[in-house]
């Protein structure tokens, strides 16, 4: 279907309360073409290569690869969504557990925040209330999740498993903050080559 055959059939599936079911991320791919539209128009290279990292993961997993984060983190699916914090996307989970949502998170006195998993207090707020993190600075504008070293991720006990807990190395000696041994992030869904969008955005 060309583009504007798309947004026709949208419509008409929205009307019938069809959409999520046969067109189950039109909703994400609309922002990811949008972040693309704003980063070619007003965006510098980095933040043009940033959004169309962002557009290629608009619905990802993730999850430790071994048993360490608990059910409520583990093989979480989160969506891209159209709210902004720190100049990046917020992706809210997509599943029943409760509020979770991954956004760019900047304390007072930082100019280069990290990605957080946090609740709706802290992505509100825009600052770094997280249950995990990624300990990678990620400037100006952000990261996408894939774009984030696997190896530097971190929880507190909220996110993991009781004995691991306790066993697992702390990144200060005696701090409630631990490495989580291995992480995996999984894309669900993202734009492809050949969306018009992402397409002029390449070129």
């Amino acid at each position: 279907m060309t583009e504007g055959q798309k947004k026709e059939l949208a419509v008409e599936l929205q009307f019938y309360g069809l959409l999520d079911r046969m067109m189950p991320y039109y909703a994400q791919e609309r922002v990811g073409q949008a972040l693309l539209q704003r980063a070619c128009l007003t965006g510098t290279n980095q933040e043009l290569r940033t959004a169309v990292a962002q557009a290629r993961v608009l619905v990802f997993e993730i999850g430790s690869t071994t048993p360490f984060l608990t059910d409520e983190f583990q093989d979480v699916q989160f969506a891209i969504s159209d709210r902004v914090v720190n100049g990046s996307p917020v992706w809210a989970a997509s599943s029943g557990i409760g509020e979770l949502f991954v956004y760019r998170g900047v304390p007072a006195g930082i100019d280069s925040g990290m990605m957080v998993i946090g609740d709706m207090a802290g992505c509100v707020e825009g600052v770094d209330k997280y249950s995990i993190f990624n300990t990678t600075l990620t400037g100006d504008t952000g990261a996408a999740p894939t774009d984030l070293p696997t190896d530097m991720w971190v929880s507190k006990a909220r996110a993991t498993l009781e004995p691991e807990y306790a066993a697992a190395e702390r990144i200060i000696p005696g701090g409630n903050v631990v490495w989580v041994p291995s992480m995996r992030i999984t894309v669900v869904h993202g734009l492809r080559d050949g969306d018009p969008t992402m397409a002029a955005a390449l070129r």
